[in-house]
């Protein structure tokens, strides 16, 4: 067996704010958990709160998966962790706050490959991905995050137009995507008035209108004009909505929203599991293959509004994203 894995901060500088966990379990378990980015600057024992809900999730993932006896499957896997992060809300006096503010959650993604016996099963919920034999590869793709990628997109050369600084021009095309097209024009800078704003709104949702049109209309006005912090956060976990998705935040996970899939061990010669800083795959297997290509990502494009459409850019300083790689060679 060849294990080989790599994590790297969004900003380099920093590794300590690194949201993305590993957990290896040599021939019983390998998972890469994602916390998803605070959107308020919310802490729990000094830590945001993506880092500290992917760091209860990987103790408790190892905690019940290290048990000789462990029998588990994905689903009530999912159940345990949803009770582990709902524990760490009464501890922190926080469980009737989150019930209404979905911004306060500690939430994390979750890509697990499990050995069953002879079995393999991938269990997902969220957008980190799983490749098998370096050609099948298992992920969860949001129309949401299609939604506010596209704002950005459309805002990125209208405030292009008003500024060179392309730290400025990050900040302000991802401040859109966070808060949406109807905040106050002042919380820009003064770099886009009201009209702008206006007409970035329509731009987006007709561009959104003509890329989705399976999603309803009203779904994605509210989106564009609420943006992550004042829309997204209604859909999660939530299947009575096209935009609904999974997320390990507390709260009940429907298991029509978690993707497990199982494949006979015999079949499987690599399994690679990474999150979504990675905004290409590697060539091939390995640390070094999908260096080169998050490299030639960065390299094609930085902004992430051409090739790679994402709500976040890099900058000269940070990446889009804090990425982890985790490959096992069976």
């Amino acid at each position: 067996m060849l294990i080989e894995a790599f994590s790297e901060a969004k900003d380099p500088s920093k590794p300590h704010t690194n949201e993305d966990r590993l957990v290896i379990l040599p021939g019983r378990a390998y998972a890469v958990i994602d916390g998803v980015t605070d959107r308020l600057g919310t802490r729990y024992d000094g830590m945001l709160s993506g880092q500290y809900a992917a760091m209860i999730v990987q103790g408790a993932l190892t905690q019940m998966l290290s048990a000789p006896d462990a029998s588990l499957d994905g689903p009530a896997i999912v159940r345990a962790l949803t009770q582990a992060i709902r524990k760490a809300y009464e501890a922190h006096g926080m469980a009737e706050k989150v019930q209404t503010d979905w911004n306060l959650r500690l939430s994390a993604a979750l890509a697990l490959a499990l050995v069953r016996g002879d079995t393999l099963d991938i269990i997902l919920a969220g957008d980190s991905g799983v490749r098998l034999n370096g050609t099948q590869t298992l992920r969860m793709e949001k129309d949401l995050d299609l939604i506010t990628s596209t704002l950005r997109r459309q805002a990125w050369p209208m405030i292009g137009e008003k500024t060179r600084d392309p730290a400025l021009q990050e900040q302000l095309s991802r401040r859109i995507t966070w808060h949406g097209t109807r905040q106050a024009p002042d919380s820009l800078g003064g770099l886009l008035t009201a009209d702008d704003l206006a007409r970035l709104e329509s731009l987006a949702i007709a561009a959104n209108v003509q890329a989705l049109p399976h999603v309803p209309r009203p779904l994605i006005e509210h989106l564009v004009t609420g943006g992550i912090v004042h829309a997204q956060g209604g859909y999660q976990n939530d299947t009575s909505t096209i935009l609904g998705y999974p997320c390990l935040d507390g709260f009940p996970v429907p298991e029509s929203l978690i993707r497990i899939e199982s494949f006979p061990l015999s079949e499987i010669e690599t399994v690679e599991i990474y999150s979504d800083g990675y905004f290409r795959p590697g060539d091939g297997f390995g640390v070094a293959s999908w260096e080169r290509a998050f490299a030639e990502a960065e390299r094609e494009d930085p902004a992430k509004v051409v090739l790679y459409p994402s709500p976040k850019g890099s900058t000269a300083t940070n990446w889009a994203d804090d990425r982890t790689y985790l490959g096992v060679r069976l």
